[in-house]
C-alpha cells in the first residue's frame, strides 16, 4: 500500500468531520474530488473505510484501526515539516529577550552561551530590567519573552507565565564582618548595616522586611533607609559588599567562587527572600522558532542551576548548633598513659 500524504489528509478530514460536504469545504475540494480520493484509498486498502449514515459517514471497524495509524503518520509528517521550517528560520535572524538582574546574570547567561554557540548566525539582544519594565517592553513587542519575578503577574490575563523552580537566597557579608561570628542571623538582625540590592524587591518580600524594620528595638536600624543602595550589576554589588560592612542577598550559585575562596560568608537565610521566577510571554504572540528554541535552552540551564544550588546549600547553608550541644561543657581530651622508662 502506497498512500500519498495528501490522501491521508483527506481520510483524516473525513473522519474528523463525518461528512463529505464539511470535509470538502475544509480541504478546499469539491465533494466529487474528495469522494474519488477516498475511493482510491479504499482500493489501495482493499476494503471500505467508511459507511454512509443518515447524518453523514462514519468509519468501519477496520477503518478506525487504519485511521489511527494514518493520524500518527500525518502527525509525524507535520512535525517533520515544522522542524525543517524552524531549522531554516534558525539559520539567521534576530532574537530579543529580557531578564531580571539575577536570572540574566546566572541561568540566562548560561543558556545564552550555549545558544549563540549552536546558532551563531542569529543576533541576540538581551535587555536586563526589573519585572515591571520588562512587562512594558514585552507588551510593546520589543522582546519576545523574559525571565524575571512573576509574583506580581498572576492577574495579567494577556500573559502566558511558565513558573520555574523557587531558589533559596542567602544573606551574605565580607569575611571578618561583625555579624559573621554570630551566624546564623536573621535578616532583621542585619538592619544595623546597609543592605545592597541587585534588583527591585518584590512586594511579597518587601512587606515582611518593612514589618521587621518597624518592630526593630534598635532606633537607628528602624530609621535606616532600605535598601541603602540598588545596583543591577552583580559584580559591582559583590565589590561593594567585599569592601564594606554592607550586606547582600543572592542565590548561592551566583557567589560560588566567593564562597569557595572565603571572601564572602553566609550569615543566614529567610523563606520570604526565595526567588519566584518564570518565563513570561504574550498569549496572543507565539514565539518565533528562535524564541521557542531558546526557551528550551533556558529550561536546561535552569535544571543545571538548581542542581548546583542544592549542592552549594548542603555545604554553605548555616545551621544552628543543637541546644543540648550548646549547653554541654566541652569534654576533656583523653589522657595518654605514660610508658615506663627502660633501665639501662
Amino acid at each position: 500500500m502506497a498512500l500519498e500524504v495528501r490522501q491521508m489528509l483527506h481520510v483524516v478530514a473525513l473522519a474528523d468531520h463525518g461528512s463529505f460536504a464539511r470535509a470538502a469545504t475544509v480541504l478546499g475540494l469539491s465533494q466529487s474530488a474528495l469522494s474519488r480520493s477516498i475511493q482510491s484509498v479504499e482500493r489501495e486498502v482493499g476494503s471500505h473505510m467508511f459507511v454512509r449514515t443518515a447524518s453523514g459517514v462514519e468509519p468501519t471497524d477496520g477503518g478506525r484501526v487504519l485511521i489511527a495509524r494514518i493520524r500518527q503518520i500525518v502527525q509525524l509528517t507535520e512535525d517533520l515539516d515544522r522542524d525543517l521550517v524552524n531549522e531554516q528560520a534558525l539559520q539567521s535572524g534576530h532574537l530579543h529577550v529580557g531578564g531580571g538582574p539575577y536570572p540574566a546574570q546566572s541561568m540566562l547567561a548560561d543558556a545564552l552561551a550555549r545558544f549563540v554557540a549552536d546558532y551563531p548566525r542569529i543576533v541576540v539582544r538581551v535587555m536586563m530590567r526589573d519585572w515591571d519594565e520588562l512587562l512594558r517592553r514585552l507588551r510593546a513587542r520589543e522582546i519576545e519573552l523574559f525571565v524575571a519575578e512573576i509574583s506580581t503577574l498572576g492577574r495579567e490575563i494577556d500573559l502566558d507565565v511558565e513558573p520555574m523552580d523557587s531558589h533559596t537566597t542567602l544573606i551574605l557579608a565580607r569575611h571578618g564582618h561583625p555579624l559573621a561570628a554570630r551566624a546564623p542571623v536573621s535578616f532583621a538582625e542585619g538592619f544595623a548595616y546597609p543592605y545592597v540590592s541587585l534588583t527591585r524587591i518584590p512586594p511579597r518580600s518587601l512587606e515582611p522586611i518593612r514589618a521587621a524594620l518597624r518592630r526593630s528595638p534598635d532606633a537607628s536600624a528602624a530609621n535606616r533607609v532600605f535598601p541603602a543602595l540598588e545596583f543591577n550589576a552583580l559584580d559591582a554589588v559583590k565589590r561593594i559588599v567585599l569592601g564594606s560592612d554592607a550586606l547582600m542577598v543572592a542565590p548561592p550559585a551566583c557567589v560560588k567562587s566567593e564562597l569557595e575562596s572565603g571572601s564572602l560568608v553566609v550569615l543566614g537565610s529567610e523563606p520570604h527572600l526565595a526567588t519566584r521566577y518564570g518565563i513570561v510571554k504574550l498569549k496572543s504572540h507565539p514565539l518565533s522558532a528562535a524564541g521557542e528554541r531558546f526557551r528550551e535552552y533556558i529550561l536546561e540551564a535552569e535544571r543545571a542551576f538548581t542542581e548546583l544550588e542544592q549542592q552549594l546549600l548542603e555545604r554553605w547553608r548555616p545551621r544552628r548548633a543543637p541546644l543540648s550541644a550548646a549547653r554541654s561543657p566541652p569534654k576533656a581530651p583523653p589522657r595518654t598513659a605514660r610508658r615506663p622508662r627502660r633501665r639501662a
